[in-house]
């Protein structure tokens, strides 16, 4: 067998996760116990690694010790065994009334080609047999230690063949990267390979990991069998010319041979006799001489003699530690020299009066060079700023500098084509946490709060609030219950909300007297049971614009796809047999942030923006750098953008202009759909808070196709800001649109189409 399982300096700090593997050598064992494969789950930090070390411990010594029944009974029974230890341990975790047993275990043995595998709780088992994925046995969260009552954990009896592969897992791993991932990662590389490169998908910070990582995998390989060959015996040669046997054929050969033995057999005593003549002399000549006694031999033991090279070791380090902290202590104390304190107070002095020299041949005497001639501002301006950087690192007033740094990044500002917008408060929901918003058909914002679990309707103009949609809430027709809503989109005269069920809702609110009322049904997708957990984005495309059908899509992480689900001839519902997947090959979609679609799929994805058509990414457009990052000098934000939200003012392919959010830089990025060209540059002036934190965003325009407003969720607040400040006041949208369909006619302004905090509208 082959076995992987997570390195100790690799463990996460808050993993209580336990892990046990026993191989026995010794024959009779092997033979009647197989080898112990244990992986004791903890669903409560660090706290519990006491806790999943006790029980496994206690399975492991009672498995081996008990000879009582087969490999199934004592399993169960030391399973029981544990939990009673646990039970009465000081190490004991506290259930809380209605929660689940924290403690989990997954365990297998395998003796010869019988595979025995049982999970108890929070704890998952899989083999991976010719590239398929099996559950072993059926998971039950539910279940777990400690209990009061407990039976044992149902065993599975199979058998193992070479080339399978089994997994023990904690749910917490699976739940972050996918089962897709895991399988294609252990179906593609050895048991230890295969656990770095999960822990490295688990552990790294576009996932945000924590709590329980335990792996173990084990491969069944072939073992060549041992052959052992009989010892080499001598035999007499049967050939007749031999002569007899111990006899030469050769006459008076053996009298010859016999006498010549006798001669060396007498010179050989002769020689020992002289031999021992002389020793004795030399013994006796020796023995008379003065001797000094012998002194008493000691072995030192190994563990003695580890604590003292430990002592002595000890002690070099702290005699260095005690020179290096004395030594710094006196460089600290005695400081730099004057005359270095003088050098760097010139230094900087000289560096800011030529920034002032810099910034006065900018804008000195009422002149403008950053409108006038741009490129000659520019020199000036990057000089002042590399000036008053340098004279601030080396102790310049730091109030004279900030007043000159300011302007300066002002006038780079305005060079590289950056606008500032002035965000201002549409609706305030204090403290509550808004996780996505889009533009209805109605006009309104529709968005979520995610503290309340509650789907609000804003009034654009007066900022009024309504409830449209809530967690325990009936539908307005037919059966369900509504749960908390996470995703939300737009598509045809319906705003589409995804809850943690996994349920597809549709509200279709008043278009006509945008009066608030509505209707909330539920959409029958029989397939969405298959997509797990963590869905990254849901939208829609239209199907027939003219009876406003459209056909669903959504990002499924589990199974590696973008799923499109067709509807119904008749638009009541969405058969799951005529599903099919967007992307041509399957690929890691768990990192996906938001999406976009106008015909062309624009999705970002570890904070880069990527078009797609038919399936596959389009490798001749991508977006152009901002001007400020694309400048050699990388004076204001060397760091490329991070993309995490997107939106368009206008659903046509190739026409209007995409907004991207760039959460690293806190701005909005316009890119022309044509070419990928950056065309706008929007920040809010230093000092404000706002930007930090976009979590959904959608653009409107005013009947002439000008003056974008940008609307946008972030911490408890709907926003807007114009993002052509010289243009009239805000104004306020009230035609549908979204990327599921075509925005119907209407004489009020034009609105362009809206996107979710995860999600935007696929093809």
């Amino acid at each position: 067998m082959n076995v992987g399982l997570v390195a100790g300096e690799r463990r996460l700090p808050d993993s209580a996760d336990t892990v046990s593997i026993v191989e026995p050598n010794i024959g009779s064992t092997s033979r009647t116990k197989g080898s112990l494969y244990l992986l004791v789950t903890g669903a409560g930090g660090r706290k519990l690694r006491e806790a999943t070390k006790v029980v496994a411990d206690r399975i492991r010594d009672d498995y081996y010790y008990d000879l009582s029944a087969g490999i199934s009974v004592c399993l169960r029974k030391a399973v029981n065994a544990a939990n009673k230890v646990l039970l009465h341990s000081p190490d004991r975790p506290v259930v809380e009334p209605g929660q689940g047993s924290p403690i989990g275990i997954a365990l297998a043995v395998v003796r010869g080609n019988e595979l025995y595998v049982a999970t108890l709780g929070p704890a998952e088992a899989y083999l991976i047999r010719q590239a398929r994925l099996l559950t072993l046995p059926d998971a039950n969260p539910e279940s777990g230690l400690p209990a009061e009552e407990l039976d044992g954990p149902e065993v599975w009896h199979g058998e193992i063949a070479m080339g399978d592969c089994l997994v023990l897992v904690s749910p917490n791993v699976t739940r972050k990267i996918g089962l897709g991932p895991l399988q294609d990662t252990v179906g593609q590389l050895h048991p230890q390979a295969a656990v770095d490169q999960l822990q490295r998908q688990f552990s790294s910070g576009g996932l945000g990991a924590t709590g329980g990582d335990g792996i173990v995998i084990v491969e069944a390989t072939e073992v060549a069998s041992t052959h052992r060959a009989s010892p080499l015996k001598p035999v007499w040669p049967n050939d007749s010319l031999a002569g007899a046997p111990e006899h030469s054929p050769i006459p008076l050969a053996d009298t010859v041979s016999g006498g010549v033995a006798a001669v060396q057999s007498t010179a050989h005593q002769a020689q020992l006799v002289a031999d021992g003549w002389l020793r004795r002399g030399v013994y006796s000549l020796f023995d008379r001489m003065p001797e000094r006694p012998a002194r008493r031999g000691r072995v030192t033991p190994m563990i003695v003699r580890r604590e003292r090279q430990q002592r002595a070791a000890v002690a070099v380090i702290g005699l260095l530690s005690v020179i290096a902290i004395v030594g710094t202590a006196m460089w600290f104390f005695a400081g730099p020299s004057q005359s270095a304190m003088i050098d760097k107070q010139v230094s900087a002095q000289q560096a800011f009066s030529q920034a002032q020299t810099d910034i006065a041949a900018v804008y000195g005497g009422g002149k403008d060079l950053v409108s006038t001639d741009p490129n000659k501002a520019y020199d000036y301006l990057k000089d002042a700023f590399q000036k008053l950087q340098f004279a601030q690192t080396h102790g310049y007033a730091e109030d004279n500098v900030a007043s000159l740094l300011n302007t300066a990044t002002n006038g780079l500002n305005a060079y590289y084509g950056i606008t500032m917008i002035q965000p201002q408060v549409v609706a305030s929901f204090n403290t509550d946490l808004l996780t996505g918003v889009v533009l209805g058909p109605d006009g309104a914002a529709y968005l979520i709060d995610n503290t309340v679990g509650t789907v609000y309707r804003v009034d654009l103009g007066s900022g009024t609030k309504l409830p449209m949609m809530w967690a325990g809430q009936p539908p307005t027709a037919g059966a369900g219950i509504v749960g908390h809503p996470l995703l939300l989109t737009t598509g045809g005269g319906d705003v589409l909300i995804l809850d943690d069920f996994n349920t597809l809702w549709r509200l279709r609110p008043d278009t006509i007297e945008k009066s608030g009322r509505r209707t909330l049904i539920k959409i029958n997708i029989p397939d969405n049971v298959n997509w797990g957990r963590g869905s990254r984005a849901i939208g829609t495309f239209a199907a027939t614009s003219q009876i406003g059908q459209y056909n669903i899509y959504i990002v499924v992480p589990i199974l590696s796809q973008i799923m499109k689900y067709p509807p119904a001839a008749d638009g009541s519902s969405y058969p799951a047999g005529d599903k099919s997947p967007y992307l041509l090959v399957n690929q890691n979609v768990s990192t996906v942030d938001d999406m976009y679609i106008d015909g062309s799929v624009y999705l970002l994805q570890d904070g880069r923006l990527v078009q797609y058509e038919t399936g596959s990414a389009v490798k001749t457009w991508s977006p152009d750098l901002p001007a400020d990052t694309a400048d050699k000098a990388k004076l204001l934000r060397p760091h490329a953008p991070v993309y995490t939200r997107i939106t368009a003012d206008n659903n046509t392919q190739n026409q209007g202009t995409l907004y991207a959010y760039d959460s690293y830089n806190r701005r909005i990025v316009a890119i022309r759909k044509s070419d990928g060209a950056v065309v706008g540059d929007y920040m809010v002036p230093a000092g404000q808070p706002w930007l930090s934190d976009v979590r959904g965003m959608f653009v409107t325009k005013d009947e002439s196709g000008a003056n974008p407003v940008l609307y946008w969720v972030e911490s408890g607040n709907l926003m807007s800001a114009s993002l052509n400040p010289s243009a009239t006041p805000t104004p306020t949208g009230s035609a549908p649109a979204s990327g599921s369909a075509k925005p119907s006619s209407s004489p009020k302004p034009s609105i362009g189409p809206s996107t979710s905090p995860s999600a935007a509208p696929l093809n």
